[in-house]
């Protein structure tokens, strides 16, 4: 059934095949674990294992490399789920899954715990749910690798998340600063930015989450 999928649907402007996207996606989801640990674990402890996992990533991206065996063997195992430029010795590049940890960490330093968490959500479950619709159905394209169908997707599911993650006032405002940012993350996601998009979906979500919260409610404590 995937291989049809594959030949009928496949988008010639990606260079990951689309059984290797699922694959891809499906650690992508899996990351959506950060954000729920997060919500229940001290935040020190939280920056000091993604730290050490982005270190051990990090580490990895340099001796691949530098080592032709580790490149052989990193190819061999993952070389389905990647994108060109993550194996493309001729400039060194980290991959998506660093950019998530590294996104990760940005946020919960940065930004308050919930909007933290909702930001991240929205990179775990929009764009990975996104993605795939843009590869199965999203034929008729405004952008390279940006599809009407995709950002549909983006808007729809994001929407989901966002009204669905936890709340501080449950209010008719609150939800209202939500849809601005569902809409604001949605843009940014289709412009394509220059920067991986794992790292600006969420800070794109919890910078205008955090800059609304500031503007309609002056006196918050986070």
């Amino acid at each position: 059934m995937v291989r049809e999928l594959q030949k009928e649907y496949i988008n010639t402007n990606s260079t990951t095949p689309f059984q290797g996207e699922i694959y891809r996606k499906l650690i992508h989801y899996s990351s959506a674990s950060i954000s729920i640990g997060y919500l229940f674990i001290q935040k020190e402890i939280v920056l000091l294992v993604l730290g050490i996992l982005l270190l051990l990533m990090f580490l990895v991206e340099f001796i691949k490399y530098k080592s032709n065996f580790i490149y052989d063997l990193y190819l061999k195992n993952f070389k389905h789920m990647l994108r060109e430029h993550e194996y493309d010795r001729n400039r060194f590049r980290i991959n998506g899954a660093s950019w998530v940890i590294f996104a990760a960490i940005f946020c919960i330093i940065l930004f308050p715990k919930l909007i933290a968490v909702t930001g991240l959500l929205m990179l775990s479950f929009a764009d990975s749910t996104s993605a795939l619709a843009g590869r199965l159905f999203g034929k008729k394209q405004y952008a390279p690798n940006r599809s009407y169908v995709g950002s549909i997707t983006f808007f729809v599911v994001g929407l989901l998340v966002m009204f669905l993650a936890p709340k501080y006032f449950y209010t008719v405002t609150e939800y209202s600063i939500v849809l601005i940012a569902v809409i604001a993350t949605t843009v940014a996601d289709g412009l394509s930015l220059p920067i991986d998009d794992n790292f600006t979906i969420p800070v794109v979500c919890c910078s205008v989450l955090y800059l609304l919260y500031i503007l309609f409610y002056p006196g918050i404590v986070f």
